[in-house]
Order: C-alpha cells, then sequence, then structure tokens
C-alpha cells in the first residue's frame, strides 16, 4: 500500500499551487519582458528626439557661425575704412589749410609787399619777402592778424636796402 495515495486532494491542491506558482512565474517574466520593451522603446524615442533636437540646434547653430564671421568681417572691413576715412580726412585737412592759406594770402598781402619765400611746417608759417615801405609791412601784419585761422603775427626782421624793406615774419596757424 505504499504506492497508494490515501489524500489525493493534497495532491492536486499542491499541483494547483505549483501550476498557479509557474503561471505567476511566467506572466511576471513576460511583464517584465514587456515592460522592458516598452522602457526600451520610450528611452530609444526620447534619444531619437533628443539627436533631432541637437541636429537642429546644431544646424542654427552652424547659421549663427556664419552670420557672426560675416560680422566679424564687416566689423574688420569698418574699422579699415574708418582708418582710411581718418586719415583722408588728416590729407584732406592738410591739403585744405596749403591750398586755402594760398588763395587768402593773395588778399592779404598789400600791393606794396611782394612774398619771396613761403614756408608751412608744423602749425607755424614763415614768411618772407620786400616791400615799398614800412606802411605796407605794417598793413601786412595788420592783414594777418585779422584773417580767421591764423594767429599773431610776429616780426623776425626788417631790413632797409635801396629796393625797399626785406621783412621776415612768423605766423602761428590756429587748429580748427
Amino acid at each position: 500500500m505504499a504506492g497508494i495515495n490515501l489524500l489525493p486532494w493534497r495532491e492536486w491542491r499542491r499541483q494547483r499551487a505549483i501550476r498557479r506558482w509557474q503561471g505567476l512565474l511566467l506572466a511576471s517574466l513576460l511583464a517584465g519582458t514587456l515592460l522592458s520593451l516598452l522602457g526600451v522603446a520610450l528611452v530609444s524615442q526620447r534619444l531619437e528626439r533628443q539627436l533631432e533636437a541637437n541636429a537642429r540646434l546644431s544646424e542654427r547653430i552652424a547659421g549663427l557661425s556664419e552670420g557672426l564671421a560675416q560680422v566679424a568681417l564687416l566689423r574688420e572691413r569698418g574699422e579699415v575704412l574708418q582708418a582710411q576715412w581718418t586719415e583722408l580726412q588728416g590729407m584732406v585737412r592738410q591739403q585744405g589749410v596749403g591750398g586755402d592759406l594760398l588763395f587768402r594770402l593773395m588778399d592779404i598781402v598789400p600791393p606794396g609787399a611782394r612774398l619771396s619765400e613761403l614756408q608751412l611746417s608744423e602749425g607755424e608759417l614763415r614768411l618772407s619777402g620786400l616791400a615799398r615801405s614800412g606802411s605796407d609791412v605794417a598793413q601786412l601784419l595788420r592783414n594777418l592778424g585779422q584773417s580767421p585761422g591764423l594767429g599773431a603775427a610776429d616780426l623776425q626782421e626788417l631790413v632797409s636796402s635801396p629796393t625797399g624793406e626785406r621783412f621776415r615774419l612768423l605766423v602761428s596757424l590756429e587748429s580748427s
């Protein structure tokens, strides 16, 4: 009688418990696998969206970098043009001082005086010449003093000669 089970319901209950446990284990395994696949899919989707966003940002950065390069190039060109403009203005001012001064000297020098030397250097004008009389030299000094852009005239030398009065003047130029 050793092979006969007198309480089969216990064996059936144990078999059902094992089957239930195996079913729960299989369901847990399937649920875990599905959840893992779902998690991997979500992470993969999120990663793909992030990569797309990064690609769009990289394109925008490249566009902005090109714009910045153009801005830097334009700024450099602007600085070069500004330097050229400043140099050109200085040249025009220097040219204007000399040319304008010659035209004004035509009106400043009285009819009885004649200039033999004219030297312009570093804000000073040196004049040498011959006048018929001292009154012509005095008139020249007055005209120089009243001329705009010219400072006070300084009589450096006045020498009488048989041909007239030789004079040498120094006039400071006023900066404009």
